[in-house]
């Protein structure tokens, strides 16, 4: 049985990869702004396109850090995604993009503020969501096995803590959370 040769990722490599990813992350920007400017739009079409700008940034500030990191020059970075050298240099600097940074991103007319809002929480989700993996790995760990009381302790406090955090925002349980 043949073994496939060991592939070790060339700097030339990945670097044309960040530079795909970034041309592909600033194309679907412009999709999601082309998009959100077609007239006609419910409310709540409305409020899923700023999300949708909001996250299409967060991407795009991603995969301009990994190609800076990956060795691309700044000027071929300002190429790459069709932006202004000013808002590049935003992109490299923050991960979570200032208000200013999205106006400049979305559509005449939209609500900076709330496209910056959803941009603020899409980052603090994706945390969330990496300190959920983060426990989940841990507690399904085979090399530590903790006992199911334990298992069971760890689930009360986070559920109680949830349920005190959701209370002090002011939201009511639902019937299917009881």
């Amino acid at each position: 049985m043949q073994q496939a040769p060991d592939r070790q990722t060339s700097p030339e490599s990945s670097r044309a990869e960040a530079e795909r990813q970034l041309v592909a992350s600033a194309e679907r920007h412009r999709e999601v702004v082309a998009s959100m400017q077609e007239l006609g739009r419910p409310e709540a079409g409305q409020h899923v396109s700023v999300k949708s700008v909001a996250r299409a940034v967060h991407l795009v500030s991603f995969a301009l850090r990994r190609a800076a990191e990956a060795g691309v020059p700044f000027e071929r970075l300002v190429e790459l995604t069709g932006w202004e050298s000013e808002l590049v240099r935003e992109g490299l600097e923050r991960v979570a993009p200032e208000p200013w940074f999205l106006a400049r991103l979305a559509p005449a007319g939209t609500d900076a503020h709330a496209i910056a809002q959803a941009a603020a929480r899409f980052e603090v989700t994706t945390r969330l969501q990496g300190l959920a993996r983060r426990v989940l790995a841990d507690v399904d760990d085979e090399a530590w096995s903790p006992e199911p009381a334990e298992l069971a302790d760890l689930y009360d406090r986070l559920e109680s803590t949830w349920r005190e955090w959701r209370h002090g925002l002011g939201r009511e349980e639902t019937e299917t959370e009881r």
